[in-house]
């Protein structure tokens, strides 16, 4: 595997542009997509999961691409410019210092795995994709309709022939329409992935 070395900036920077967000004379630039025909949000009740359809790289990765972090009890922000990905532990998240890995998956759709597996948070932590190095068309950039998938596995399960995934879990997704991102609370590690598009979990395995 790729290692990369992650950039960790002061969890103050962040939370000051948050409140820049929040105090600024727009009035919102966060907004939570409504995605017609989505699965509902929480576990999936098929034991096959349900079919979601990954937005993609625009230049998909060769391969897997590794790189590691400590997260800290008062709170660390990690950096990836190759992939676009954010990281933010907050304070209380860990109760020690915590050695964490993000993989993203090689090929074209959006995927990463994180260990360690399993891992819980005493907070949600956030993870944040920049939406510029997708494939997206200019109008939808404006405020996608996106929702992100959890899996277990260590590779997301995707049908080679429709690109089509599966997931065990719906997760909502919020879009900041000014940086042009996609934000995703989680409470535990394991696979993630951002889907632009849903199709009703099916009784088959096939």
């Amino acid at each position: 595997m790729m290692w990369k070395r992650s950039t960790v900036a002061p969890v103050g920077v962040v939370a000051a542009v948050a409140v820049l967000v929040a105090c600024g004379g727009e009035q919102s630039t966060l907004v939570s997509p409504r995605v017609d025909g989505a699965p509902p949000l929480g576990v999936v009740t098929s034991p096959f999961g349900a079919r979601v359809r990954p937005v993609h790289r625009q230049v998909g990765l060769a391969t897997d691409m590794s790189w590691a972090f400590n997260a800290d009890p008062s709170g660390t922000v990690a950096r990836n410019a190759v992939t676009g990905l954010t990281i933010n532990v907050p304070a209380g998240a860990v109760s020690s210092s915590t050695h964490i890995t993000v993989i993203a998956l090689k090929g074209e759709p959006l995927a990463y795995r994180f260990e360690p597996h399993g891992l819980q948070f005493a907070v949600p932590i956030v993870l944040t994709q920049q939406l510029r190095s997708l494939r997206m068309s200019r109008y939808s950039m404006m405020a996608p309709q996106l929702f992100a998938g959890y899996f277990a596995d260590d590779s997301l399960p995707t049908d080679a022939i429709t690109g089509d995934a599966r997931v065990i879990e719906i997760l909502p997704v919020q879009i900041d329409i000014t940086a042009h991102t996609a934000i995703l609370q989680v409470r535990h590690f394991s696979g993630y992935t951002v889907a632009s598009a849903a199709k009703d979990s099916v009784e088959e395995s096939r």
